[in-house]
């Protein structure tokens, strides 16, 4: 069956002009819209659906949004922008805190990670309705969400680069180490229903990946070679396997 997408005809922008009076009613909106899209998915919540559970008439949403796929980026947009602009100032100010007392590395990258953590629980919901309909929206609100996510990963390289700086963190693949620490971050989230049981907690969840990525990032000596080195030693391997 073919999956219909309602859509306004014939509008190209909202009809209310007060922008306090815009954002007031569009406030309205978003959080019933927010529940069907994560519980229903984007494509089968329809503009019917979201106006019934927000208590207003059916032409009433094409008021204060142009397209259904125009509230999806604004609920999405709204809550990362909200919080990158917190994060981003709390972690850059740790780092600059740290350098300036000379702080022990694997104190500051907990700190700083600790925080991140912290603020997806708090944006659980969010970052889980973003993973899902990223394919729904519009080449240009994709691209501004990958590159807040950018963002909020040069933080954590900075925090590696500290402890490299410092000769406590291995100075290699900085920042596919920084991706990784986000791919764990994300998990909470992402993969909640998989810690059922097990984490109960977002505090439960930091204690338990704090050793992993310690382990990740400490200077030892068997860290990881350069690709050549390692392709010479897998060569070397095969011919005295051949011999």
């Amino acid at each position: 069956m073919t999956r219909r997408i309602l859509r306004p005809s014939k509008r190209t922008t909202a009809i209310v002009r007060d922008p306090e009076l815009l954002r007031q009613k569009r406030e309205e909106v978003a959080p019933a819209a927010f529940d069907l899209f994560l519980t229903e998915g984007f494509h089968r919540a329809t503009t019917r659906d979201i106006a019934r559970r927000a208590g207003i008439s059916a032409g009433a949403v094409f008021t204060y949004f142009q397209t259904k796929e125009e509230i999806l980026v604004y609920i999405i947009t709204r809550e990362q922008e909200r919080a990158e602009t917190h994060l981003l100032d709390v972690l850059h100010q740790q780092i600059q805190d740290a350098a300036r007392s000379d702080a022990d590395p694997e104190a500051v990258l907990v700190s700083v990670f600790t925080a991140l953590l912290r603020a997806i629980d708090q944006m659980r919901r969010f970052i889980l309705l973003a993973y899902q309909e990223t394919k729904s929206l519009n080449q240009p609100a994709r691209q501004a969400l990958i590159e807040r996510e950018k963002r909020l990963q040069a933080v954590l390289s900075e925090a590696i680069q500290y402890g490299v700086e410092r000769g406590r963190f291995a100075p290699d693949h900085i920042e596919l180490k920084a991706h990784s620490l986000m791919v764990l971050a994300h998990a909470w989230a992402t993969r909640h229903w998989a810690f059922a049981g097990v984490l109960d907690s977002i505090e439960d969840y930091i204690a338990f990946l704090q050793p992993q990525v310690l382990a990740m990032l400490e200077t030892h000596a068997g860290a990881a070679a350069p690709k050549a080195e390692r392709r010479r030693a897998a060569a070397n391997g095969q011919a005295a396997a051949r011999e």
